[in-house]
């Protein structure tokens, strides 16, 4: 007689059979990540960075400068959305056919908590400072130094706002590290990328709270570094359908075993 069909081999057999799904989840969201991050250093490289950010007096000279100020903060900001929602997609990406895990789960909730992170850093930096700087530009005489005070005051929100957001992207990018040890459908040491870039933004940003922007550290270069190459890592892998057809049969049977 013939051996009667359980849900999961048929869940099985539809994974091996199309597997273009994921792979084409993982290669889009792979691409976000990568393009996110090329536009956010393309970006950036307009933001004033002549004078030092930690010396005051000249940083705030040279915002007050800038006429493009707001507009540039607004480009990072959308740069660092499109990083997360590739994140996200690369997270469902991860469990093909299968519901997210409380693991996936935290990593999806520390992404929306970077983006929303984010998006208060963006405000306080990109508009609060800029008519703080301005202000200070214009003001007069006797007023400086109660207007220089007022602008540093922002600043150190900023400090404040920019060391969490660096923490929060930093406990993501750890959590899509660990998700990606329990999947099968990228290379485990794919994870390792992911885990150096989130312990190196979470020690860049206990360093930005406590020093402010002293300058380019090591942890700020290992971060980003870290971030590119686990979405080289992911974008390649979604290139090798064998891997990821066999991982998707895995982890849809899991499913239902």
């Amino acid at each position: 007689m013939p051996t009667p069909t359980t849900s999961a081999d048929t869940v099985r057999d539809q994974a091996i059979a199309d597997p273009a799904p994921s792979r084409t989840l993982l290669r889009t969201s792979a691409g976000l990540m990568l393009r996110g991050v090329a536009a956010a250093f393309a970006v950036t490289q307009l933001h004033p960075a002549h004078e030092a950010p930690n010396d005051h007096h000249a940083a705030f000279a040279e915002y007050a400068a800038s006429d493009s100020w707001i507009m540039v903060h607004l480009g990072q900001f959308a740069a660092g959305l499109v990083i997360v929602v590739g994140i996200l997609g690369l997270l469902r990406a991860l469990r093909p056919g299968r519901a997210p895990s409380l693991l996936t789960r935290a990593a999806e909730m520390a992404a929306v908590l970077s983006a929303s992170v984010l998006a208060v850093l963006q405000a306080v930096d990109g508009v609060a400072l800029k008519h703080a700087v301005d202000s200070l530009a214009t003001v007069p005489p006797d007023l400086q130094q109660a207007a220089f005070h007022d602008a540093e005051i922002v600043r150190w929100i900023e400090w404040s706002m920019a060391g969490y957001y660096r923490i929060a992207i930093g406990l993501t990018m750890v959590l899509v590290g660990l998700a990606v040890t329990r999947s099968h459908v990228l290379p485990r040491w794919a994870a390792l990328f992911a885990l150096v870039s989130g312990v190196a933004f979470i020690a860049d940003g206990i360093d930005v709270s406590n020093s402010g922007f002293a300058g380019t550290s090591i942890w700020s270069l290992g971060s980003w570094a870290g971030l590119i190459l686990f979405a080289a890592a992911a974008t390649a892998a979604s290139w090798w359908p064998r891997r990821l057809r066999t991982g998707s049969a895995r982890t849809a049977a899991d499913a239902h075993s």
